[in-house]
C-alpha cells in the first residue's frame, strides 16, 4: 500500500474509482470509496494513520476536493527541519476513512492493522479560512509544493510537502517540517506511538479486533461478534490492591515500571445532562489550576496541564507533597481556600513502582484512597453522596475507564441540576436545594474546558549566561500577567522573536497570517510605508500572553494607541538613552524633565527602560494626535537639551551623537512602539523594563537590579508607578503654551 502502480497516474490526482477498484469491501472494514459533499464548516481535516502492512510506515491525509489527498511516508513525520521524509503518494481515500482503525484481513490490500496515530485540522499558510484553503491548496498542489499549518494532539505547526521533480513516475514528495514553535532538531522518536482516538498500540487493536469479533474473511464478510465472556484476552498487568503496602514502603518492586513524565492530563468533555447507568463515579468539580504532581520522596515537580512549571508557584503545595514518602503521579487541581493554595487530588497515575495509567479508575481510585494526606495544602477531593449538596459543577468519571491524555468520553462535567448520585450502586436523581426542580438553569462554564495555548520547548535555555529557560521565562509572564496586561489589551503588537534565545539571532514579525487560535485576537491595519493591510496580534488576556511569549517573544512591544482610536496616542514619551554614559547622568537628566513636568503642570511617569536608559510617560488619553503629542515632547527635549549641552542630545545619527544622551521624542508616532512595563529584556541577567516613583530615582541606582527573578516580588508590595499614563490626560495645550514660553517662542 505504500504505493498505487504507476498507470494508475492520471493527470495529477487520483480518484477514488481506483481507491474503489483496489479492495473488495465484503471482506474488509474499510470503509467504501464515496466523495463528500464540500462543507462550509470549519478547517479541512488532516489524519495520520500509523500502517503495519507488510511495511510499517505512516500514511499522511489531508482533506480538500472533497477527499483525503494521501501519502505514504515510511519514516513517518519528523519535527526537524533538517529532516527530508520521503512522501510517496497514493489514491485518494474517502473522508469516511479518517476515523478508521482496525484490522484488515489477509488476502486484502493493504493487509494489516491501521492505528489512528493523529488528527486534526489544518490551513494552507496564507489562508484564513476553509474556502480559501481549499482554493490556495489545489493551486498549490498542481505546481508540486503544498505549505501548510497543522492543529493536532502530535502534529502542531507549520509543514510543507514537496514534489520531486526528476522523479519521472511523479509520486515522490518530501515532507518537511518548517521552522517554528513546534519544531525541534532532537534526534528522538517524534511522540508515542498509541492511538489519538483509542489509546491503544497497533498489537492492542490487533488484538482487540480479533477478540470482539471484528475481523473480516474471504467470502463471508463480519463474523458474529463472539460473546464477552468467552473472549480470551490477555490480560493487562495491574496492580493489585494487595500490593499496595499499608505503610507505603518505598521500595520498589523487583519488575518496577518507570515513572511517566511530563504527562498530558485527561479532559472532560462537556455534557448538558448527566450520563445515565451506575458504572460512573461523581464528584463535585473543583474550581482552579489543573496540575500534574511528579513525587519522588523529597523532590517533588509541580506543572500545569500545558507544562508550565508551578514550583515556584506553591511552595506550600510542593512542602506538603513532599512529605508523603511515596513515588507517585498525582493528577489534580490548585485551588484556593482562605487565602491559602491547596491541591486537591483526584487521581493517580502512578504509585511506587507500578504503572497505573491503564488501570481502571475503580481501582485507582481504591489506591488513592490509601494515601494518607496528613498535610494542609494537599487533599483528596471528596466524591459525592446522596446528601452532598452543591449548585457548581459537577463531574462523572466512568469507573471501567483507564487514564488517557486528551479531551475524554469517559469523564463528563455538567450542571449539578442534571446529576445522579450513586451510593451503594444505587443511582438516584440529584437536585440541589438551592434551585427549585422545575427551574431552568443554564450550564455553568467549565472549569478545565478553557482552551490554553500549547506551551513548547519549556527546557530550552533563553539566557546561557544565567541558565533561564523558556519555562521560567513563561513561568515569570504568567506571575506578573495582571500588570502587564492593562499595557497591552486593545493595541496591536510588533512580535520580537527570538525562539532560540538571546545569544542566537531573532526576527520581527509584524503580520500574524495563517493559522491562529479561535480565541487569539488580531485587528488588520493598512499600512502607508509598505502599502500593504497588515493583520496584526491583540495581546487580550493572559493565554494570548503566554501565546506570544511560547512564540519566543522575550520583550514585548505594544503600540501607543489602541484599536478603534490608532491615530491618537495614550500617551507620549521621552526616551533617555545614553551612549556609553553612567546610569547616574542618565538620572540627573531625568530629574531635570521632573523638574519640568511640575513646572508646567504635566503629571508624569517613569520607568527603567531595562536596558540602559529611562522612559518618561505623560498621559494623553487619545485626545490628541501624534503630532501634537511629538511636538510638544519635542519643545520639552529642547528645554532640557539647553540644561545640558555636553551631556545630551538630540541629534538622531549615533555617530553625530557620540558619548551623549539622546533625548529621543520620535518614537511618538503611529506605528511605533515602546518595551512595555514589566516586560523582560533580551540581555544576560534577564533585567526588567521596570515602573518607579520618583523619589525612588535617585544616583546609584542601576537597571540591572530589576530582573525576572526579583521583580514578581517586588511588584505585590506596592502600586504600580507606571500606572497613570493610562489615567487622566493633561492639559496638552495649556502645557504646549508654558514650553513655548520657556523656549523664547
Amino acid at each position: 500500500m505504500l504505493a498505487a502502480p504507476i498507470g494508475e497516474w492520471q493527470n495529477g490526482t487520483m480518484s477514488l474509482r481506483i481507491y474503489n477498484q483496489k479492495r473488495k469491501f465484503k471482506n474488509t472494514p474499510e470503509p467504501k470509496g464515496v466523495a463528500q459533499k464540500k462543507s462550509h464548516r470549519g478547517n479541512l481535516k488532516f489524519v495520520v494513520q500509523m500502517h503495519d502492512a507488510s511495511r510499517l510506515h505512516f500514511d499522511f491525509r489531508l482533506e480538500f476536493d472533497g477527499v483525503f489527498k494521501s501519502w505514504a511516508v515510511p519514516k513517518g513525520p519528523s519535527l526537524n527541519p533538517q529532516d527530508q521524509r520521503l512522501a510517496v503518494f497514493v489514491e485518494d481515500h474517502p473522508i469516511a476513512y479518517g476515523s478508521f482503525e482496525g484490522l484488515i484481513p489477509k488476502g486484502n490490500y493493504g493487509a494489516g492493522t491501521v492505528l489512528l496515530w493523529d488528527e486534526g485540522t489544518y490551513v494552507e499558510r496564507g489562508s484564513e479560512d476553509r474556502a480559501q484553503s481549499e482554493v490556495a491548496m489545489k493551486k498549490a498542489f498542481a505546481k508540486g509544493h503544498i505549505t501548510f499549518v497543522v492543529t493536532g494532539t502530535k502534529l502542531n505547526g507549520e509543514f510543507a510537502l514537496i514534489k520531486l521533480k526528476k522523479d519521472k513516475g511523479q509520486k515522490a514528495w518530501l515532507l518537511v517540517k518548517k521552522r517554528d514553535e513546534y519544531s525541534s532538531v532532537k534526534r528522538t522518536s517524534l511522540l508515542d506511538n498509541r492511538s489519538v482516538k483509542s489509546g491503544r498500540t497497533i498489537a492492542e487493536i490487533a488484538a482487540a479486533s480479533a477478540a470482539e469479533g471484528k475481523v473480516w474473511l474471504p467470502k463471508k464478510g463480519l463474523q458474529k461478534k463472539i460473546a464477552p465472556s468467552r473472549i480470551k484476552q490477555k490480560k493487562p498487568i495491574l496492580l493489585k490492591r494487595s500490593t499496595v503496602p499499608q505503610k507505603m514502603d518505598l521500595s520498589p518492586p523487583i519488575d518496577k515500571q518507570p515513572m511517566p513524565r511530563k504527562l498530558k492530563p485527561m479532559i472532560p468533555t462537556i455534557s448538558r445532562t448527566a450520563p445515565s447507568g451506575k458504572n460512573w463515579f461523581y464528584e463535585i468539580q473543583p474550581k482552579g489550576l489543573r496540575a500534574v504532581a511528579e513525587v519522588e520522596g523529597q523532590r517533588v515537580h509541580l506543572y500545569s496541564r500545558s507544562g508550565l512549571p508551578f514550583e515556584k508557584k506553591f511552595p506550600e503545595v510542593l512542602s506538603n507533597l513532599s512529605e508523603l514518602g511515596i513515588h507517585a503521579v498525582l493528577d489534580g487541581v490548585v485551588t484556593t481556600s482562605r487565602g491559602h493554595s491547596v491541591y486537591v487530588v483526584f487521581d493517580l497515575l502512578y504509585l511506587n513502582g507500578h504503572d497505573l495509567r491503564k488501570t481502571p479508575l475503580r481501582e485507582r481510585i481504591e489506591f488513592l484512597d490509601s494515601v494518607k494526606f496528613s498535610g494542609a495544602w494537599v487533599r483528596r477531593l471528596t466524591p459525592l453522596t446522596l446528601d452532598s449538596k452543591n449548585s457548581g459543577p459537577m463531574m462523572a468519571r466512568n469507573l471501567d475507564s483507564v487514564f488517557q491524555s486528551g479531551i475524554s468520553k469517559d469523564w463528563l462535567t455538567f450542571p449539578a441540576s442534571v446529576a445522579p448520585l450513586q451510593s451503594n450502586g444505587i443511582t438516584r436523581p440529584f437536585v440541589s436545594k438551592k434551585t427549585p426542580s422545575k427551574a431552568k438553569t443554564s450550564p455553568p462554564a467549565p472549569q478545565f474546558q478553557l482552551e490554553e495555548p500549547r506551551l513548547t520547548n519549556l527546557d530550552k535555555i533563553y539566557f546561557p549566561e544565567d541558565g533561564i529557560s523558556k519555562g521560567d521565562l513563561i513561568a515569570y509572564y504568567r506571575n506578573v500577567a495582571s500588570h502587564i496586561l492593562p499595557y497591552l489589551v486593545d493595541r496591536p503588537e510588533s512580535l520580537n522573536r527570538q525562539p532560540n534565545g538571546i545569544a542566537a539571532p531573532g526576527f520581527y514579525q509584524k503580520d500574524m497570517t495563517g493559522h491562529l487560535p479561535r480565541w487569539l485576537k488580531t485587528e488588520r491595519v493598512f499600512s502607508e510605508s509598505s502599502d500593504k493591510t497588515i493583520d496584526y496580534l491583540v495581546c487580550q488576556d493572559e493565554r494570548s500572553l503566554l501565546y506570544i511569549v511560547n512564540l519566543g517573544c522575550i520583550e514585548i512591544h505594544p503600540w501607543f494607541s489602541r484599536v478603534g482610536n490608532l491615530n491618537s496616542p495614550d500617551f507620549l514619551v521621552i526616551d533617555l538613552d545614553p551612549d556609553d554614559n553612567p546610569f547616574d547622568h542618565v538620572i540627573e537628566v531625568a530629574l531635570e524633565f521632573h523638574k519640568l513636568m511640575k513646572q508646567i503642570g504635566a503629571i508624569h511617569f517613569c520607568k527603567t527602560s531595562g536596558a540602559t536608559g529611562l522612559h518618561i510617560g505623560v498621559p494623553l488619553q487619545a485626545r490628541w494626535s501624534f503630532d501634537e503629542a511629538r511636538d510638544l515632547a519635542e519643545s520639552l527635549c529642547r528645554v532640557v537639551a539647553r540644561k545640558f549641552p555636553t551631556t545630551t542630545s538630540l541629534e538622531r545619527s549615533p555617530s553625530r551623537r557620540r558619548g551623549k544622551i539622546y533625548l529621543d521624542y520620535l518614537q511618538n508616532r503611529r506605528g511605533q512602539t515602546l518595551a512595555a512595563p514589566y516586560c523582560v529584556r533580551p540581555r544576560n541577567g534577564a533585567p526588567v523594563s521596570m515602573p518607579l516613583p520618583w523619589l525612588d530615582l535617585h544616583p546609584g541606582l542601576k537597571p540591572a537590579q530589576f530582573h525576572i527573578h526579583n521583580v514578581p516580588g517586588l511588584i505585590q508590595k506596592r502600586k504600580d508607578p507606571w500606572l497613570g499614563v493610562l489615567g487622566p490626560a493633561i492639559d496638552l495645550e495649556v502645557c504646549r503654551r508654558k514650553v513655548q514660553k520657556l523656549l523664547g517662542r
